[in-house]
């Protein structure tokens, strides 16, 4: 039992009050939520009760020796106990905040989510924008350069742009334009310096001709050897200066053609028949095997005798002496299975027209290696293979031939001969002269 009247114990008890008063003080302050303020203005109530009680106990102190009076033990019970109501509020308070807490910390990382997405979608977007507004017109530029590889110095760039690559495009479409007149004034300096040149070589062939067959006076055999290659040389240059000129034309897109029905056997005996002294002087020896029947074609006929010129030329040209130089005329129902990927492309559906006409030349020459199959087509391109070969040209005939051939809408390659040397195909369609579609003039190269 408590003595009240004990000094060391009302000493302790008054010391005990100040440490709870001031903790009441710091929960006033710290009390947030409605229950926890509720709970302790409750418990304020109580303890000002209870500090009015003990008032009047130390007023009218009990003898020493004597209990606690009974009002003073139910305030420290109801004190007891609503002290732990207030615990008890502040604990869910804490659990509340603690909740809120979390619940902000997962909005906080959802929003931060959705923040890093967008961003992420903004920056590929910019990324995209960015390397479209770059990749465009470096792809132009790219074309343009590839075109102006290919010698077409018409090709301009778009200059609408307010950057740098406005800038190069002008300074591009300049370097174009430069290039075009440079190329235009070799073209037409190309064109007039071999048509002029025709006059006089045929004058020159003629004079030749003329000594040949001994009208101003009789010849020594040494001096007709003489005047024979004489005429060789200037007709081999005659035929160069031609090849100039069709380039000229090729090149401009003036080459005409007159399409009509024509048997395609005579055109290339007729060919034949032009290169059999060159041959005899070569020994070598040109066989035909054409079909008895007519292979009607659709086809300029000066123009095929050209290309069969050429191809039989060079084989005679590069054969060996005492070889064979084999000329085909076939008539077929469908596109060789040689054939090149890019023309069965090009005459893919041509089968309706009924039939084609092929030719084929096979030598036993040195034959072409597989890289320059397709560039001998190009111009000015040499196959090199040891020494230069006597009478070999400037490399225009076959880039000729084959514009003829594109403008038949034929084919022709060169494919190894499996004797040895090299055998070219020509393959021409049948075609239709009431076809709006047959060309005319040839493509500019």
């Amino acid at each position: 039992m408590v003595c009240v009247g004990d000094p060391d114990y009302l000493k302790e008890l008054e010391r005990y009050q100040k440490d709870f008063q001031g903790s009441l003080v710091d929960l006033r302050k710290r009390a947030n939520s409605g229950e926890e303020q509720a709970e302790l203005k409750r418990l304020l109530q109580y303890w000002d009760a209870y500090m009015a009680d003990v008032k009047l106990v130390q007023q009218a102190p009990p003898q020493k020796g004597s209990a606690l009076p009974l009002e003073i033990e139910e305030h420290l019970d109801r004190l007891v106990t609503q002290t732990n109501s207030v615990y008890q509020a502040t604990l869910a308070s804490m659990s509340s905040k603690v909740e809120g807490s979390r619940r902000t910390a997962e909005t906080a990382v959802m929003v931060l989510w959705v923040v890093t997405v967008a961003a992420l979608a903004i920056s590929i977007l910019v990324s995209l924008l960015i390397v479209r507004s770059i990749f465009k017109p470096l792809a132009h530029l790219t074309e343009g350069t590839r075109a102006i590889a290919d010698g077409k110095f018409f090709y301009r760039l778009d200059t609408s742009r307010n950057d740098e690559f406005s800038q190069v495009a002008r300074d591009f479409n300049k370097m174009t334009s430069r290039l075009n007149e440079l190329d235009e004034l070799k073209k037409g300096f190309v064109s007039h310096v071999s048509h002029e040149l025709k006059g006089p070589l045929a004058s020159m062939r003629e004079t030749i001709q003329l000594l040949l067959e001994e009208i101003p006076g009789p010849l020594t055999d040494k001096q007709k050897r003489l005047l024979e290659l004489n005429l060789q040389s200037g007709t081999r240059l005659t035929s160069m200066i031609g090849n100039l000129l069709d380039l000229s034309k090729t090149e401009a897109g003036a080459m005409e053609y007159e399409l009509k029905s024509q048997d395609l056997t005579p055109l290339v005996r007729t060919a034949i028949a032009e290169l059999e002294v060159q041959a005899q002087e070569r020994q070598v020896q040109i066989t035909a095997d054409a079909p008895e029947q007519p292979l009607v074609l659709e086809c300029d006929g000066d123009r095929i005798v050209q290309v069969v010129l050429n191809i039989v030329g060079n084989a005679v040209k590069f054969s060996p002496r005492h070889a064979a130089v084999n000329v085909s005329v076939e008539k077929i129902n469908g596109i060789p299975e040689s054939t090149p990927d890019r023309f069965c492309q090009l005459l893919a559906g041509s089968e309706k027209d009924g039939y084609f006409g092929l030719v084929t030349v096979s030598d036993s020459g040195p034959g072409i290696p597989d890289s320059d199959k397709e560039k001998v087509f190009e111009k000015f391109h040499q196959v090199k293979q040891g020494k230069k070969i006597a009478g070999q040209g400037v490399g225009l005939g076959l880039s000729i031939c084959r514009t003829i051939i594109q403008a038949h809408r034929g084919a022709i390659w060169v494919e190894d001969n499996p004797g040895g040397g090299s055998r070219f195909k020509l393959l021409l369609r049948r075609g239709d002269s009431s076809e709006v579609s047959v060309p005319r003039a040839s493509l500019p190269l």
